[in-house]
């Protein structure tokens, strides 16, 4: 019988479901009593909220929690949910999707609910609320240009060759802004055409500017050039035919660009440890159609071409502190 119920997994609740539905009506409609009253109040009861250090063992503390939650409700309404609830003799489990709506727009809310059968009457032991937040905003950086770094890091190039007589190479990181959205707005077979489209551009520019691609990773790319004024020659190329290429005004497409220079010959492992990861960072503080570099490239960069915007100061993941960074101007069109 063991055998056959682990073959054929746990069934569904209909019980535990209309005991989660009840109770996720409670938090709709404003009823505090009767979502509170579900909650257990045996020792070894636990919450799990959305706010740091938001992690609970107490019953009466939840129960305050779960009070503050219905008194903020009229701000941030929830909507109604999808459930799967399963039991397995005195404990069962609810999985909750539903939405909430923030100052920031609609988001994605998930519960999980862990029950146990108290006198007949299925109650709470744990509680675990998360609402969805992008990965960029939760790690600050696209996964693309993340697992890059990664992989160049684990990898280690030999980058010797481009090293400029200082020993040092400067690196770029690009790639599309909301790729995800993108690719579920268009479709697969119209995103694989941007896409080619878009790598072509990438690699034709960094070969124009005598440069390298290290890494390519779906819509991000980690390239890597003797000198910061070719890299800053190869971002700006890749920019425009990006805005020549994709010229709908409606168009979606833009890309960010974050440059960084390190040494490469003398201090190799603190190069694939720390520069590259540096300039990753720095390309995910760029915003769409914006080109970024760090403070070193704009020390390094002294020439009439190439101005910068006003600085800001950020915070990137990985590194202590506020570093700052320039966003790099437009080429100024020729008069003619």
């Amino acid at each position: 019988m063991t055998q056959e119920r682990s073959r054929r997994g746990i069934d569904p609740s209909s019980e535990l479901h209309a005991v989660t539905a009840r109770f996720w009506s409670a938090f709709i409609r404003g009823d505090a009593d009767a979502a509170i009253g579900r909650t257990s109040t045996m020792d070894g009861v636990t919450f799990l909220g959305s706010a740091e250090h938001e992690y609970l063992d107490d019953p009466d503390r939840i129960r305050a929690v779960l009070q503050l939650n219905f008194d903020l409700l009229g701000e941030f309404p929830i909507g109604e949910a999808e459930i799967d609830a399963r039991a397995e003799g005195s404990v069962g489990w609810a999985v909750v999707r539903s939405s909430l709506a923030s100052p920031e727009g609609p988001r994605e809310m998930r519960a999980t609910l862990v029950f146990h059968l108290e006198h007949d009457e299925w109650r709470i032991v744990h509680h675990h609320y998360s609402v969805a937040v992008p990965n960029p905003e939760t790690f600050g950086i696209e996964i693309a240009i993340d697992q890059i770094a990664e992989l160049v890091e684990a990898e280690r190039p030999d980058l010797g060759s481009l090293a400029a007589t200082d020993g040092t190479v400067t690196i770029v990181f690009t790639d599309i802004v909301g790729s995800t959205e993108l690719t579920n707005a268009l479709g697969d077979q119209a995103w694989l055409e941007i896409l080619r489209a878009h790598n072509g551009i990438v690699t034709d520019a960094t070969a124009a500017a005598e440069g390298r691609v290290v890494k390519g990773q779906g819509d991000g790319f980690m390239l890597a050039f003797r000198s910061a004024r070719r890299a800053l020659t190869a971002a700006r190329a890749i920019q425009q035919s990006i805005g020549a290429t994709f010229d709908d005004p409606g168009s979606p497409i833009r890309i960010r660009v974050g440059v960084h220079t390190g040494e490469v010959l003398r201090e190799a492992d603190d190069f694939f440890g720390q520069a590259v990861n540096y300039a990753a960072r720095v390309a995910a503080s760029a915003g769409g159609d914006e080109i970024v570099v760090s403070g070193v490239v704009r020390d390094l960069v002294s020439s009439p071409d190439f101005t910068f915007g006003t600085p800001r100061d950020v915070e990137l993941r990985g590194f202590a502190g506020v570093h700052r960074v320039y966003p790099l101007e437009p080429a100024v069109a020729p008069v003619t």
